[in-house]
């Protein structure tokens, strides 16, 4: 759910990537219906995806063993470093004034996999489909997609849901790279891999993503429509939306 509150003048908006991502990319009309509190029913696709992530991540502790890392090799980055899946969270902050409004977005998520090989920090996606072969012909993600992994290598990183500032995982880096995979649903075997180097271009497709986000959220625009039916037959908020075709 997407929160909006008044503190000092400031007005803060907070949500979970994923919201962000899901809206700006897939739809916009999914922001004001998080505000209202409207929740969607998860789809089976949802629930199946989320199944294999958590075999995925049972899996992992099953078969591999992760020694705690230290500040030391956080601070050196000459040292490889991987860290369990789902044991990292990410916080993006970032201020913006609409007019004379002082705004200030949050964004929240949990990262499916992060890790630092020759000096370059690398996030990780997976998503779980029913027909990865959909995706044969692809050169680049959904804009959703990309906006989730963008976000992620934009944010600071903890350990902890509610860090303090001593909680924080300050890890060097000489670039920062994003992985988005494409897993067989049934099998959770890979099919299809998207990988790039963050680059100036993808940084500011992520600021103007969430400037519109902000601006929408706080009522400074109104939200476009896709004007896709078949996007609106997809969604699994249609029944609540009033401008569903």
């Amino acid at each position: 759910m997407i929160k909006i509150k008044q503190i000092d003048n400031v007005t803060h908006v907070s949500a979970a990537v994923t919201e962000f991502s899901d809206s700006i990319g897939y739809c916009e009309y999914k922001i004001p219906l998080s505000i209202e509190g409207v929740k969607a029913k998860p789809t089976k696709a949802l629930l199946m995806g989320s199944k294999a992530h958590i075999a995925e991540e049972k899996h992992e502790q099953e078969t591999v063993e992760f020694e705690p890392v230290t500040t030391d090799e956080l601070i050196d980055e000459t040292i490889d470093l991987e860290f369990p899946r789902e044991d990292i969270y990410s916080r993006l902050i970032v201020p913006f004034e609409f007019g004379k409004q002082a705004v200030v977005v949050s964004l929240n998520g949990r990262i499916d996999k992060m890790k630092r090989v020759g000096g370059t920090l690398f996030i990780q996606d997976d998503k779980f489909v029913a027909r990865p072969e959909t995706y044969e012909n692809k050169t680049t993600p959904f804009p959703g997609q990309l906006l989730q992994v963008l976000a992620y290598l934009s944010s600071t990183f903890s350990n902890v849901r509610n860090p303090t500032p001593e909680d924080i995982l300050d890890m060097s880096h000489t670039e920062k790279k994003w992985q988005l995979r494409i897993c067989d649903r049934k099998t959770r075997e890979p099919y299809k891999t998207f990988s790039e180097v963050v680059d100036q271009f993808s940084m500011q497709f992520l600021h103007n993503s969430i400037e519109k986000f902000a601006s929408i959220a706080t009522g400074f625009a109104q939200p476009e429509h896709h004007n896709s039916k078949a996007k609106c037959n997809a969604c699994n908020l249609k029944s609540s939306c009033e401008f569903r075709l």
